[in-house]
This record gives C-alpha cells, structure tokens and sequence, in this order.
C-alpha cells in the first residue's frame, strides 16, 4: 500500500470536508449579478438548489425597503470593476441560458440589506372539500406557481347569470373553448406555472366531468382532434400515450406548428370522468410528461407557499350552507421603473362563495409578507376612510379594520340605499376584503363573525370599536 504524503493529506481533507461558500459582494467587490428575485424563502431556496445543479455557485440576500417591502435576490458572483460583472453576466446568459439578469452596486444596497431569515407559514392551509381538484395539481420545486383557477358549476345556479364566470378566464390549448364543455362537467380548475430562471411556463387544466355526459367514450380523442383542426398546419400528428399516475391516464400527444413545434398532451382518467389538458410555451414533451405523471401525486399545489400562506389564513371550514363556485389565485408581476406600483410581486386570491340565503361572498386576501409595507399601501388606499368619523370600525389588534358601504338597489326593497359591500382588513402579511358580490345581501354582523372566523393570528383577535 502506497503512503500518501502528508501535505497532500491535508489538502485532500480541506477538499473533502470544507464547506465552501461563495464570495459574496461587499464595499471591495461591490459588483455582482442577479439572477432572481422572489418573495417566498422557499421558492428562493429551491431556485438556490435548481443552480447549484448546473454547477454554479450562487448565494442569497435579502433587502427591504418602504418602496418595494422585502426581497429574497439570489446573486451570482463579487468582483471588483463593472467591466468584469458585465463579462460574468454574459458568460451566464450565453453558456446557462439565464434572461433578465441585473447588474447590483453594493455600496448602492448595503443599507438595505438585512439578515436572512426563512418567512415561515404559522398556519396549516385550509382544507375544504371543494379544493379536491384543485389538489389534484401537483408541486414542482423547480417551478413557481404563477396562478390557480378553479370554476365550479351547480345544477341549480347559474354561473353565468351572476356574473362570476367572467371574472375566471382559462387559458385553454388552442382549438378548444369554454363552450366545448357546456353542460357536461362539475368542474374545471387551471394552474400555471413559470421556471423562474429560463422563463418555461406550462399550464394544466384539468376537468371533471359529470357520470352523465355526452362524451361517453373517446374523450381525450375528442379534444386532441380539436387541436388538430385548429387550423391548417404543416405538421399535425397524434401519438397514443400512457401516465402512469394516480388516475392511470391514457390519450394523446399532439404536436403541430402554427409558428414552431407546439406538443400538447390530452389525457383521460381510467374512469374517463377526469380530462387533463397540458401545454407550454416551450416544445419539451419530457417536460409534459414528468407534469402529467405527478397529477394527483401527494405533494400537490398547497405545498407552494405562496398559497400556503393564503389558505392558511382562511377560515378552515365553511358554513353548511356555503359552496365554493371559483377560486382565483394571481401572483402579480414585477415591475421596474419610476411609474412602477408599490404593489409589485405580491399573490392575491379571491374565492366566492355561494349562500343559499344570503348570495353571493367573496373572500379576497393580498399577500405582501413585509409588515411595513402593508402598512403603507394600507394607509395609502383607504385613509378616507380610516380618517372618517363617521365610517364604522373594527379593531383587529391595534389595527383598523373598516365597513364599505356604497349606493346600490337593495334587493328586498327594490329602491337605492346605502347597502353594505365590504369589510376591509390587514395583518402583519395581508390585506383582505370580505365581500357581497353583485345580489349578496350579507349583513354587518353577518360579516363581523366570517372575520372572526379567518386566522389571522393571536395579534390580530377583533374588538368592537
């Protein structure tokens, strides 16, 4: 047996068992690359991991300020001269495929700059019975979710007639649309979502369809030819597939190109009650499939927190006589310049809520995750209000929560009067609305106890002002 030298010993065990981080950008190396920017800990975390794997070494920041709340940045290098950041920022655009990459001055960031820390989630997210569906989608970490859609349709209400169905737009594949459908399914959720890093974005739509359709055998064939004849296309072809995934789907893999190679997968349950529809804006068919094998996977959408945040401050059961008719989660996109919002980058979600009795309820939350932030654009939106004597209060801690009302036909008496819309809050994360849409007739203390009812936390307990 060979004896390895000692000094090499050394340094093979430095190699071994350093951790060795990256340099970081500081006053002597003031520049540096961003890569992304992200408002949740764990998406910042999982874009760190995602770049690791391509075998760069990136490392995170956090900056706060009144203007734009708080960021996760995730910042590739630290070099001294902005010619040598410009050549590290088109290396890593030309050889890693990155896009929208930003030069960062630390001495123009440093007193923005705070300690890292995770923005954990305090409570569980809600788990209602009508979100079966929408948790058929699943997590992927490499992948923001950018939005939720979920439209549910009753034999006895009409989506239509009130309105709510215009507010939910899909995004279907082309070829096919929301009439298609009719009168033959329960429900149909959507969610999008966006690899933060090369822009890929998919979408899925899943449909559940009631025991009784029209479509008896032949579903996925049906909107898989619907693709096809879009319109004329050079290439249309039409492959047989098999998911195996939860709901052991079959159907097709359709590829055409009205511009450039387009593949889409239409796929049927074993039950051939559930419709799954995927697309993207790149022509990555692995990338389709590895999507389709997790639909109804036990790591589903509620595991990004981004969502996990707002359904954890709903309410965790509904009333008896409430059933959801749509969900609508958003995440806004950032935007630059002098005309830009404060409200950049946050997630909202709507949902709403039919009442046998009362109509229509919308529960509305916008998350900002930064307190001071909240706090601004609250004041700055509603201080009519919050300064108005006469405008009726709430205390949820220390902070006011207050009642909208504006002139509308009441209902019951067919004349204009000062009718209730809303009651409008904030916590430490989010600002939210409880709401009569359009022929609701919820009273004050009808919506007084549905506040009480969201979980806000132990600061935010209501008192009658």
């Amino acid at each position: 047996m060979k004896l390895i030298h000692p000094y090499l010993y050394i340094i093979f065990s430095a190699i071994v068992f350093c951790s060795c981080s990256p340099e970081q950008f500081n006053d002597e190396k003031p520049f540096s690359v961003k890569i992304a920017s992200f408002r949740e800990y764990d998406e910042m975390e999982n874009g760190i991991d995602y770049l690791e794997n391509k075998g760069l070494s990136p490392y995170a920041i956090t900056q706060s300020n009144d203007v734009d709340g708080k960021w996760y940045h995730i910042i590739i290098g630290a070099e001294k001269s902005l010619e040598d950041v410009l050549a590290l920022k088109m290396k890593l655009e030309d050889n890693f495929g990155l896009n929208a990459l930003e030069v960062q001055n630390y001495n123009k960031l440093h007193e923005e700059l705070i300690p890292l820390s995770e923005n954990e989630v305090d409570n569980y997210p809600a788990s209602w019975t009508s979100l079966d569906l929408l948790l058929q989608l699943p997590h992927n970490p490499n992948f923001q979710i950018r939005s939720l859609k979920s439209l549910s349709y009753f034999d006895d209400i009409n989506v239509r007639s009130n309105s709510i169905s215009r507010n939910i737009e899909f995004d279907y594949p082309r070829g096919i649309i929301q009439r298609n459908f009719k009168n033959n399914v329960d429900e149909i959720v959507e969610g999008k979502y966006v690899e933060p890093f090369s822009k890929t974005e998919l979408t899925i739509h899943l449909v559940k369809l009631k025991e009784k359709n029209d479509y008896k055998e032949g579903l996925s064939k049906a909107f898989s030819e619907r693709i096809l004849k879009s319109k004329r296309y050079k290439i249309q072809k039409s492959e047989e597939i098999v998911i195996d995934n939860d709901w052991q789907m079959n159907g097709y893999q359709v590829t055409i190109n009205p511009k450039e190679l387009r593949s889409y997968l239409v796929l049927e349950s074993a039950s051939g009650l559930l419709l799954a529809l995927i697309q993207s804006n790149k022509n990555d068919v692995h990338l389709l499939k590895s999507f389709a094998k997790n639909i109804g996977d036990r790591h589903a959408v509620d595991e990004y927190n981004s969502v996990k945040r707002l359904l954890g401050s709903f309410p965790d059961a509904l009333n008896p006589t409430e059933r959801m008719i749509a969900f609508d989660f958003t995440t806004k996109d950032s935007r630059r310049g002098k005309t830009a919002l404060l409200e950049v980058g946050q997630t909202q979600l709507s949902c709403y809520f039919e009442n046998s009795e009362r109509g229509t309820l919308v529960y509305q939350l916008e998350n900002f995750n930064d307190e001071n932030t909240i706090d601004k654009i609250f004041r700055n939106r509603y201080s009519r209000y919050l300064d108005d004597p006469n405008v009726e209060k709430v205390l949820l801690g220390n902070r006011d929560a207050f009642f909208y009302k504006t002139r509308r036909r009441n209902p019951e008496t067919r004349k204009l009067d000062w009718m209730l819309e809303s009651v409008i809050f904030q916590n430490s994360d989010n600002i939210g609305k409880i709401s009569n849409f359009k022929k609701g007739t919820f009273e004050q203390e009808e919506m007084l106890e549905k506040l009480a009812s969201f979980r806000l936390g132990d600061d935010y307990q209501m008192n009658t002002l």
